[in-house]
């Protein structure tokens, strides 16, 4: 059973303009829940006390006040010391948020070969992510696409999706990447697409289905998401970013580049070797 809060939403923020707009777009995904925001900063050491940090957050927060409603906001601030994100994941793992809306920026050049923290912040949690850039909105999220292929962590996202896709009253859009597959490949990807269909028709949620070939899974999804002008992308993200490189390059890092609406991202986690049901997650 999960132990975390379906009331609340973490947000965390550096006072930055993208950390603000991340804040203002967890407004109408707190309404849709029913839920409260916890807005989460980490002290710079020696540059910022509490006293200065609460009333940075106070004034986020006045200005957005006539957006709020009954919305309850509350501040949580860090001392800083340690490693900024590792310090941020234990302050928002004991908070226990159904989900981590962190805002991101796409760095240039050789910054973002090493990623930005979005990627030291999703592999440092337990939680589901709600990746979102400044230009990107999480306002009615109504179709969520969920891309599979034949890779062991891919289907670890499925019920934090389901979970969330029943809570926003939103439509799954189930597609299967046919890139570089053999005939044996296919097979094994429409078996575990009707799995997955049973999922989402146990749980009671809509859902489309296809099947897209292309020359890259990142491209494939992109421009399906656009395409049919999709609100949310769910992704699981590879919680070793040593195996990644080695296995799966840097289409995490690409993802996140490419898409230009928000990502729902899960981290992978190991399991044994075993059937379908060890593998959903």
């Amino acid at each position: 059973m999960s132990t975390q809060d379906t009331n609340k939403i973490a947000v965390c923020t550096d006072f930055t303009s993208i950390a603000q707009h991340a804040f203002e777009e967890s407004i109408a995904l707190a309404k849709k829940l029913n839920a409260e925001i916890h807005l989460v900063h980490v002290l710079l050491e020696n540059s910022e006390t509490e006293v200065t940090a609460d009333k940075k957050m106070a004034k986020m927060v006045d200005q957005v006040k006539d957006q709020l409603g009954d919305i309850v906001v509350k501040f949580n601030v860090v001392d800083g010391g340690g490693d900024i994100v590792e310090e941020l994941n234990k302050e928002v793992t004991k908070l226990a948020p159904a989900y981590f809306v962190v805002g991101y920026e796409v760095k240039k050049g050789l910054d973002r070969f090493f990623g930005p923290n979005i990627m030291k912040i999703v592999r440092g949690t337990k939680l589901p992510v709600l990746a979102i850039k400044e230009d990107e909105t999480l306002k009615d999220l109504k179709d969520i696409v969920f891309p599979l292929n034949l890779w062991d962590y891919a289907r670890q996202k499925t019920f934090a999706t389901i979970r969330l896709a029943q809570r926003l009253g939103a439509t799954i859009h189930l597609i299967g990447l046919d890139v570089d597959m053999t005939d044996g490949d296919r097979r094994d990807l429409k078996i575990f697409m009707n799995q997955l269909k049973k999922q989402f028709e146990e749980y009671g949620v809509r859902y489309t289905e296809a099947i897209l070939q292309g020359d890259d899974e990142v491209s494939v999804v992109v421009n399906f998401a656009n395409k049919i002008d999709a609100d949310l992308v769910a992704k699981v993200f590879h919680h070793d970013p040593g195996l990644i490189s080695r296995l799966r390059g840097n289409q995490d890092e690409e993802t996140l580049v490419k898409s230009n609406m928000p990502l729902f991202v899960v981290k992978s986690t190991d399991y044994m070797q075993g059937n379908w049901s060890a593998m959903r997650g």
